[in-house]
């Protein structure tokens, strides 16, 4: 079995436990080494998950070469910039989400692997994850009938701003702040569970103006089999919400998208509850695609094409544009 062999470059908040320990848990791979700018939080981060070698120096991880992964999970400002280098040194590219923080950016990534016969995979990890999987076969046997509409809706209050993530309200570093982050997951699993969007129409606001990024947005959003729904994200609500509904012609299913509530799953005038048991870290069973497939034991897409897209909608609808999908790249 081929070794897969990971450098990460960037170590904050969210590789603490959602990712980095599962890139050493999915058998045949590890991580040897991380970089990140801040030696003193470097040294510590190190120091905590038991990683022996780090730099605050990105090309020594470039340069080594047992090292045939990176993962970076920096800001998305730097995203492009590492998964170039990567791709130049002949190394398979695992980027945390969002992908970039502008379309341009986010084609030069996938051009760059393409033309250096790399793999590019993007870090939309909750279509791996077992509660997602199940709603989609639930789907997919025809457990709901005749899929024929959706609603997503999501509310949070304004956010104080993250210690641990300062960049992440500034249009400057992070592309369109939440409607990006937290707004990317949500395109991702609608797309996976309803397939193939065909066109999207949006409209994107600062309505609090406490950042410089749009704290609301929704879309009305048509797929290629006849389902069509809306989405309506709100990141200044005096209380939270977070569910999406799928209706079809014998059933419907609610879950939600950024929560671990169970799914509800009503039937025939039943209402059937699953819960299903989170992974301890969240990005474990994407991961494990990802290391398969590099290893020639799974065939998860590695074009970087699909989470392109979901670039392009975001960017469409955080700009109030329309966007229709041109077909096959």
């Amino acid at each position: 079995m081929k070794e897969i062999v990971f450098g990460m470059i960037g170590a904050g908040s969210v590789t603490e436990k959602k990712s980095a320990p599962a890139l050493s848990k999915v058998p045949g791979s590890r991580l040897k080494r991380v970089m990140r700018r801040d030696a003193a939080k470097l040294t510590d981060y190190a120091k905590r998950h038991g990683i022996a070698q780090f730099s605050t120096d990105y090309m020594d991880i470039m340069n080594d070469p047992e090292i045939n992964a990176v993962y970076i999970a920096t800001p998305p400002d730097s995203h492009a910039f590492y998964t170039l280098e990567a791709a130049k040194h002949g190394k398979a590219v695992y980027v945390e989400k969002p992908m970039a923080r502008t379309v341009a950016e986010a084609k030069a990534m996938v051009e760059a692997c393409h033309q250096a016969g790399v793999p590019l995979f993007v870090a939309y990890y909750r279509c791996a994850q077992p509660r997602f999987l199940t709603a989609k076969t639930l789907m997919d046997q025809g457990a709901l009938g005749e899929i024929r509409s959706f609603t997503y809706r999501y509310a949070c209050p304004p956010p104080k701003g993250d210690p641990n993530r300062p960049w992440l309200l500034t249009k400057e570093l992070a592309g369109g702040g939440l409607t990006y982050d937290v707004g990317s997951h949500m395109l991702d699993i609608i797309i996976f569970l309803l397939g193939q969007p065909v066109e999207v129409i949006g409209r994107s606001n600062n309505q609090t103006g406490l950042r410089d990024t749009n704290d609301m947005a929704s879309a009305l959003m048509v797929f290629e089999n006849g389902v069509q729904g809306s989405v309506q994200l709100s990141f200044n609500a005096a209380t939270s919400h977070d569910e999406l509904w799928l209706s079809g012609s014998k059933g419907s299913l609610s879950l939600s998208i950024m929560g671990y509530e169970p799914l509800k799953f009503e039937h025939e005038g039943l209402t059937e509850v699953i819960d299903l048991p989170m992974p301890e870290h969240v990005q474990l069973p994407l991961i494990t695609r990802v290391v398969r497939t590099l290893q020639g034991l799974d065939d998860l897409d590695a074009s970087g094409l699909s989470p392109l897209q979901t670039q392009e909608i975001l960017e469409a609808v955080d700009s109030g544009r329309a966007w229709t999908f041109q077909g096959p790249a």
